[in-house]
């Protein structure tokens, strides 16, 4: 008895497929990949720019009689403004110097006012 090995049927158009299925693999993952990184720059840099702008518009907003609120929750009236540096009066006598990073809000006197007037109704 003889035995004849030709190997696998259509074993040429097999290989072809392997190729054309491990490109569209790639690029489906670099699809994928796009779609990520554009989510992560909707989600995440994009509203961390925006705050950072507003941090920035209020920073150079910021002049002498404004109330601040610092991030570790001191609050004070600016006395004096340098290049870097606020200076506040927290109490009656007590002045305090803050780096113009550490200031979390600024309170106008314009919304004091109107907070003052709304308690007393």
């Amino acid at each position: 008895m003889k035995l004849v090995f030709a190997g696998a049927p259509d074993a040429g158009a097999a290989s072809t497929g392997t190729q054309t299925s491990a490109s569209g693999a790639m690029m489906q993952m670099l699809i994928m990949l796009l779609i990520f990184f554009a989510m992560m720059y909707f989600l995440v840099i994009l509203p961390q720019r925006r705050r950072e702008k507003e941090f920035k518009q209020m920073i150079e907003s910021l002049k002498k009689g404004d109330t601040i609120i610092t991030t570790g929750g001191v609050v004070g009236r600016i006395v004096d403004i340098k290049k870097d540096v606020v200076k506040i009066k927290s109490a009656n006598s007590t002045e305090l110097e803050i780096h113009k990073a550490y200031i979390a809000k600024v309170i106008k006197e314009k919304e004091e006012t109107k907070e003052e007037t709304d308690s007393k109704d």
